[in-house]
């Protein structure tokens, strides 16, 4: 990472240089809108409380059963899938674990707990539950161009940057999951 001063970078590039090298073309985002929003993410289930995760089991059971007797709902509310980690490309919030169990991803310099600072998936959000899809989106025609918008495909997971929270200097490290 380099820190730079916005009065330190010229006029922004009209054509924007391709890599000289890629290992994969999915690699390679292609142009898209980037329209940045803030939300608020929740960490990840098995991270949390044992206590507080037997009680979203049980808010989930019953938002189950009610949605069961209206006969409304498609896909039944998830704390995991509609609640608590975004998918998509992000900056900050926090690291799923829905692969793997979760592990530590720690500074090699100083030990301390690296957050993510970037994440990367190959879809925005998912259609099968919608709650993270922006409003303007929600809709079937739209599905395939709006949910894959950067055509980057790293796996069916997701490829996430830590930094050091310590001192920006340190060594960055990648994590997949």
């Amino acid at each position: 990472m380099k820190w730079r001063r916005s009065q330190d970078i010229g006029a922004v590039l009209s054509e924007q240089p391709e890599p000289l090298v890629v290992g994969s073309p999915e690699c390679v985002p292609r142009p898209c809108d980037l329209h940045p929003e803030q939300i608020v993410e929740h960490e990840y289930l098995g991270l949390l409380p044992e206590d507080l995760q037997e009680a979203i089991a049980t808010w989930e059971e019953e938002r189950l059963e009610e949605d069961e007797q209206e006969a409304e709902a498609d896909f039944p509310t998830e704390y995991s899938s509609d609640l608590s980690l975004a998918p998509g490309w992000k900056v900050g919030g926090f690291a799923t674990w829905h692969l793997t169990d979760p592990r530590t991803v720690d500074c090699t310099v100083c030990g301390t707990s690296m957050p993510p600072l970037l994440t990367a998936h190959h879809v925005e959000w998912d259609p099968a539950s919608e709650s993270w899809a922006p409003l303007e989106d929600r809709r079937p025609d739209l599905y395939r161009h709006v949910i894959t918008p950067t055509g980057v495909y790293l796996g069916r997971g997701y490829l996430r940057v830590h930094t050091c929270p310590t001192d920006a200097f340190h060594p960055h490290r990648l994590s997949f999951q």
